[in-house]
């Protein structure tokens, strides 16, 4: 097994059914791909750089995954948010979300923006945490069963089998998308909490245009308005005025010819 072999090194690249690694473009100017930080590698100082390497990839998918439910969650929340308050402190006259959006001036909480302590959020932020414990407990399980053969972020979950069939070629362009679209998600929701804690604003009223529909913005309108501004005049004549206009523009009614003598 390649797992319990000393290839750190070697010229040659151990096989692991992980390789060639989707969306693999050699940017790594650190080179923290080369070191270990992992806990298996204070155990083993001589662990192959091959797994080192699928560890951080395993570890690159896992955090993507959740960063990109949360770059669709923080900015949702914010926008949900005080429709979901006003109906709890009218129907239920329960004051607690009410609360939270006081104390983080509308943000989503967090350390930074604060409003964790509040109601129940801390009980259900730590029940979150032990439901994702529970996962990588299975997950690890998983990893140590297949051994060589397990391939990063592949714990043969696919509810909707959108894999089913798939060639070899479209399931490495879906691993592919994944990663770049979690790598995307993890600069985002990096974005977002920085911003919101030096601004002191909701990310959604910071960058209107990639939250709200295009309806609810002045410039669209405006570009409406000078595009088509016009037909939206031609809308506004009164019925009266445009009855007239086209009584006026109608051919006058045939005239009979003069009976014969």
């Amino acid at each position: 097994s390649v797992m319990e072999q000393n290839t750190a090194n070697a010229d040659s690249m151990a096989i692991l059914e992980a390789f060639p690694l989707a969306a693999d473009y050699g940017f790594d100017p650190l080179g923290l791909s080369k070191i270990d930080f992992f806990p298996a590698g204070a155990a083993d100082k001589q662990r192959s750089p091959e797994i080192v390497l699928r560890d951080y990839r395993d570890a690159e998918l896992r955090h993507g995954r959740l960063a990109m439910l949360a770059a669709l969650a923080w900015p949702m929340q914010e926008l949900l948010s005080p429709s979901i308050a006003r109906i709890a402190n009218r129907e239920f006259l329960n004051p607690g979300l009410s609360d939270i959006l006081a104390e983080t001036s509308g943000r989503s909480p967090s350390v930074l923006n604060g409003g964790l302590e509040q109601g129940g959020l801390a009980a259900f932020l730590l029940g979150v945490g032990m439901g994702i414990g529970a996962i990588d407990s299975v997950s690890l399980r998983i990893k140590d069963e297949m051994g060589d053969n397990f391939v990063p972020g592949d714990f043969g979950f696919d509810p909707l089998r959108l894999l089913k069939g798939a060639t070899p070629e479209a399931v490495a362009d879906m691993q592919e998308k994944e990663i770049n679209n979690g790598r995307l998600a993890m600069v985002a929701i990096t974005i977002f909490v920085l911003e919101e804690a030096l601004t002191g604003l909701p990310v959604v009223s910071l960058t209107p245009g990639l939250f709200h529909p295009l309806w609810e913005s002045s410039g669209f309108w405006g570009f409406l308005d000078s595009a088509f501004g016009v037909a939206s005049a031609a809308q506004r004549i009164p019925v009266e005025q445009a009855v007239d206009m086209l009584r006026r523009e109608e051919p006058p009614p045939p005239q009979d010819p003069p009976p014969a003598r």
